[in-house]
């Protein structure tokens, strides 16, 4: 039974002593940060995508209610970060570069953007209270000419 207690101890002593081999390799890095405006108030519901400039494959992320995103496992190489939200202008940020095990942060301001507002309008001509028919004889014309006032028109 002591070669069971010693045995334990040694692992338990182990595992105090070296607490990073106890931890999973990592294949990536971790970017996060946080997005807000001007004022330093945070952005919730921005949009975070993270493009690898090599491979062309791109992670997109959401902002929480503080703002804060994170993206984990991001390979080794090269990024470009697009930050966007409603009524913001879109910001973007190149040459960051992510290697294994890193955990870079990147925070971003985004700027209000203008409003773009179209209004679409679509009608009919107004309707004539006296319609003249699309075609008529001279003469038909000349008898609705006679019944018209042409000081009662609006």
């Amino acid at each position: 039974m002591p070669s069971f207690c010693a045995l334990a101890a040694i692992i338990l002593l182990g595992a105090i002593a070296f607490p990073a081999a106890l931890h999973a390799q990592v294949s990536g890095g971790t970017l996060s940060g946080t997005v807000s405006d001007p004022s330093g108030r945070a952005i919730p519901q921005a949009q975070v995508v993270i493009v690898n400039i090599a491979t062309g494959v791109a992670r997109t992320v959401t902002t929480n209610a503080d703002g804060f995103y994170t993206a984990v496992n991001l390979l080794a190489g090269d990024y470009q970060v697009t930050m966007s939200a409603k009524g913001f202008n879109t910001e973007a940020k190149t040459g960051i570069t992510m290697t294994v095990g890193a955990q870079q942060t990147l925070d971003l301001t985004l700027h209000v953007g203008t409003v773009t507002h179209t209004v679409q309008v679509t009608t009919e001509a107004p309707r004539s209270r006296y319609p003249l028919p699309k075609s008529a004889p001279p003469s038909t014309l000349r008898q609705f000419e006679s019944c018209l006032s042409w000081t009662q028109l609006d």
